[in-house]
């Protein structure tokens, strides 16, 4: 839409110094206190709407888009600067002027965005603006207006102004929000409030990312690209071709030159001094991971290409080795307090196996009086060792293995003076470790309920028959007390019973069943838990049934005596076997074996100890995450990429890695830095690898860092340098790198760049669009050689692969924009403008077969 205005612009009839001006109808209707209409009066108001002039500033938030950017250097020359506000209507609320006819005409806004030169095209002061006269006709504001539109997106409603002059490139502009007042005409500078602004500056290169991706030559390099050649100094007119980490697509090593290759051993292998005396010589690559006679160390000490490439990776590991070293110590983590820790741990084991061997008692229970004290620090899963050797129902009482109870029984103080002798640890257990007796039985058999009650029930018994008020005496003396809480409610419900049929002098009742049931009651053991339910059953069951009982045949001295002679329960209980808790405990404080607490503790805190043996003095094999690419690049750029410096400007053009040359050069670099942090006594382990990472490859499923190689000592021995067996999966080398020189990766760093096949039908087709559906092959490492070369490399995708796919880039999303020189802003208002200059996002495919140097 070319507008939007609050809907009291529909009442605008004119204008008024620089307002508008509104008239409506407004009609009184009075009302009497029964709510009976007394009449009505209807009159025309008339009142300004607030314009341009009253306006102080805007709201913080009322803006809430500025494109290009504030700050930004290197806008694009082709697209409109604009400014976005969060209230549709804003830009035309204050025009001093009525709403046009549907279809009829435009609404121009009060609000107008000016891009231009600063200090020349315009002069900020404060918060004034003064416009000169070649910015203001850059900006012009007759009718139609096509700088303004307000577009409807997501689900809500943004207003934009838009500045459509054109933009040079390399030039600092400044963008002010001023009202668009009547004495803008172009004919002398204006002074005007600025409600916004922001400075930018546009790119070096002009135009944006179409134009640009349309200048790319694809294959324009030379065919020699990634290949150099170089004199062998030690024969006239010899020379070799090396290839750098990037090299042409197809590309092999020739077979070395024989001349060369016979003359190399007599300036690399020194020849033996006479005496026996070690000679100082070329380093020999491969020494560093035995066996060093393997077919890969062989070619690489045997052909100055590789060496050449090792020397290069020894070069840097000198260079560098300050900052490699600090890097490795920084990864080796706390090494020295790991060695501090095992040093004390193989002292402390060494003094307490001698301690142990010689002192430790050989009595069992002797040793388990000397470990008592630590049991309780032995934890199980259910519980200390120390509470479980003195639960419930086991003999031994709480306390026994206390530093209180050893300080009880120790000889010398004057509680164990008068002892005839010293007291043995061993009888201390022993007799701690029995049960104890259960309750007697009283003089007359009876389970002892309590002294008065039996002496009542032996007078009872004695007279031939039970006498209420003895039983009454008696039943009031039994101790409910003395049960166990929770017999304690029903006891005293039966007694009550008893009590009050006794003393209602009835004796004809049978006693029996309340007898036996108070008796198991006060015999019972309040720790066994079966016992306590069968006698508060019987307490229960008696109390329901009581007074139903049948007379019983015979006196109550044969129901009481027969009671008597039950046997007491005795309450659980079993002795602990102390020779087995001492065996078994014994191997718990043993410093000698391989689980010892404190091995065990101590070991437990040190990661990446070598198994076999954990207390020997630590040695590490540091990991370093260092893409080493970027080293070759800032010491030696042209062995990254021979001929780099020859790639033309505004070219894409497609090689692949050189693994040969990453091996030569992975194993020089390595063997300088192992051979530094051995000099500066940084234990390294034998066999390792700090450096396997080159390009700097990431699984573009999950992300995660992909070596370049595995360990040097995991290298095949009959593997040639650049074997599928050198890398992480056996992955086959030579995989394929795109190299972009120009500005366009450069001006829009987020570019999306992948592959997609071109085959269609069962063969290569780039006359037919590529599927939408297909995979995508996303690139895996990317880097910049020098100041405009950037490149893009793609795991394990064979670099022949190219021929077959399309190269695709698609530019990266940055928000609604709008061209500023594909259509002119005449005669058009501002919907029809951001309709016809909006600038779609842009997809560029490049064809695959034409990237090689030999396509171009």
């Amino acid at each position: 839409m070319s507008w939007a205005r609050e809907r009291v612009g529909e009442l605008v009839t004119g204008t008024e110094d620089g307002r508008a001006r509104v008239s409506t109808g407004v009609t009184l209707t009075g009302r009497a206190a029964d709510g009976a209409i007394t009449g009505t009066e209807t009159r025309q108001v008339r009142f300004l709407l607030a314009g341009p002039q009253d306006v102080a500033g805007l709201n913080p938030g009322a803006v809430v888009g500025r494109y290009p950017v504030p700050g930004a250097v290197d806008a694009e020359t082709d697209k409109c600067p604009h400014v976005e506000f969060a209230d549709a209507a804003l830009p035309w609320r204050y025009t001093p002027a009525a709403n046009p006819a549907a279809g009829t005409g435009v609404l121009r806004p009060w609000l107008a965005l000016v891009v231009g030169v600063e200090d020349t095209e315009l002069t900020l002061a404060g918060d004034f603006v003064s416009l000169g006269t070649e910015v203001q006709n850059a900006h012009p504001l007759a009718a139609p207006h096509p700088y303004g539109h307000v577009q409807r997106a997501e689900g809500r409603h943004l207003a934009r102004l838009l500045s459509t002059r054109p933009l040079a490139a390399d030039t600092d502009y400044t963008a002010v929000l001023v009202p668009a007042v009547p004495g803008w005409t172009g004919a002398a500078p204006v002074t005007l409030p600025v409600y916004d602004s922001w400075r930018f500056r546009t790119a070096a290169q002009p135009g944006g990312f179409a134009k640009l991706a349309a200048r790319l030559t694809p294959g324009a390099a030379d065919p020699g690209t990634g290949r150099a050649t170089v004199r062998y100094p030690y024969l006239a007119d010899r020379t070799v071709e090396l290839r750098g980490a990037l090299a042409p697509i197809g590309s092999a090593d020739p077979p070395l030159d024989p001349a060369i290759a016979a003359d190399l051993p007599q300036h690399t292998v020194p020849p033996p001094d006479p005496r026996g005396r070690p000679v100082i010589g070329p380093p020999v690559y491969g020494a560093a991971w035995p066996p060093a006679a393997t077919v890969w160390a062989t070619g690489l000490n045997g052909d100055p290409r590789h060496r050449g490439a090792a020397g290069l990776g020894l070069e840097l590991g000198i260079r560098l080795q300050e900052e490699l070293v600090e890097e490795a110590r920084e990864h080796a983590g706390a090494l020295a307090v790991a060695a501090q820790w095992l040093g004390r741990l193989s002292l402390g084991l060494a003094a307490s196996g001698s301690l142990w061997r010689r002192r430790l008692p050989t009595d069992p229970l002797h040793r388990l009086w000397l470990f008592g004290p630590a049991l309780r620090r032995v934890v199980t899963p259910q519980g200390p060792l120390a509470e479980l050797t003195v639960a419930q129902g086991l003999a031994l009482p709480r306390g026994i293995f206390s530093t209180a109870a050893r300080r009880a029984v120790r000889p010398g103080p004057a509680r164990t003076a008068l002892l005839r002798g010293a007291v043995d640890p061993a009888e201390v257990l022993r007799a701690a470790n029995r049960c104890p007796r259960p309750p007697g039985l009283s003089e007359d058999g009876v389970p002892p309920l309590g002294r008065r009650f039996d002496e009542r029930l032996k007078e009872a018994l004695t007279s031939g028959r039970l006498d209420s008020r003895n039983a009454v005496e008696g039943l009031r003396r039994f101790d409910v007390g003395r049960l166990p809480e929770e017999l304690r409610e029903p006891a005293t419900a039966l007694l009550r019973r008893l009590i009050q049929t006794a003393s209602d002098g009835r004796t004809d009742l049978a006693w029996g069943r309340s007898i036996e049931a108070l008796t198991t009651a006060a015999a019972v053991d309040p720790r066994d838990e079966r016992a306590l339910a069968r006698a508060r059953e019987l307490l229960e069951q008696a109390l329901k049934e009581f007074g139903r009982d049948p007379e019983l045949p015979g006196d109550l001295i044969g129901l009481l005596d027969a009671l008597a002679e039950r046997p007491g329960r005795e309450p659980p209980c079993r002795p602990v076997d102390l020779d087995a808790l001492a065996a078994s405990v014994t191997p718990l404080f043993d410093p000698t074996t391989e689980d010892a607490p404190a091995r065990v503790r101590v070991l437990a805190g040190i990661d990446g100890l070598d198994q076999a043996q954990p207390l020997a003095p630590p040695e590490v094999c540091v990991g370093l995450d260092r893409p080493v690419w970027r080293d070759l690049n800032d010491a030696f750029a042209e062995w990254l990429l021979p001929g780099a410096g020859n790639l033309p400007d505004d070219s894409v053009n497609a090689v692949q890695t050189n693994p040969v040359f990453t091996d030569a050069f992975l194993v020089g670099y390595n063997t300088q830095l192992i051979g530094e942090l051995r000099w500066r006594n940084l234990p390294i382990t034998t066999g390792c690898t700090p450096l396997r990472v080159f390009w700097d490859r990431a699984d573009t499923a999950s992300g995660q860092r992909v070596d370049d190689i595995v360990g040097v000592a995991n290298w095949p021995p009959g593997s040639e340098l650049g074997a599928a067996g050198h890398r992480p999966g056996g992955a086959a080398g030579g995989d394929l790198v795109l190299l972009f020189r120009g500005q366009l990766f450069l001006r829009y760093p987020k570019t999306l760049l992948y592959l997609v096949s071109a085959v269609h039908g069962g063969g290569v087709d780039f006359d037919s669009d590529p599927d939408s559906a297909a995979p995508r092959v996303l690139p895996a490492f990317q880097g910049r050689i020098g100041a405009d070369i950037t490149f893009f490399g793609f795991q394990d995708f064979p670099a022949g692969g190219i021929a077959s796919h399309w190269v695709v880039l698609e530019e990266p999303p940055s928000g609604y924009r709008f061209f500023n020189d594909a259509v002119s802003p005449a005669g058009r208002d501002g919907a029809r403008f951001a309709d016809d200059a909006f600038a779609d996002p842009v997809r560029v495919l490049v064809r695959g077969d034409s990237m090689t140097p030999s396509a171009a």
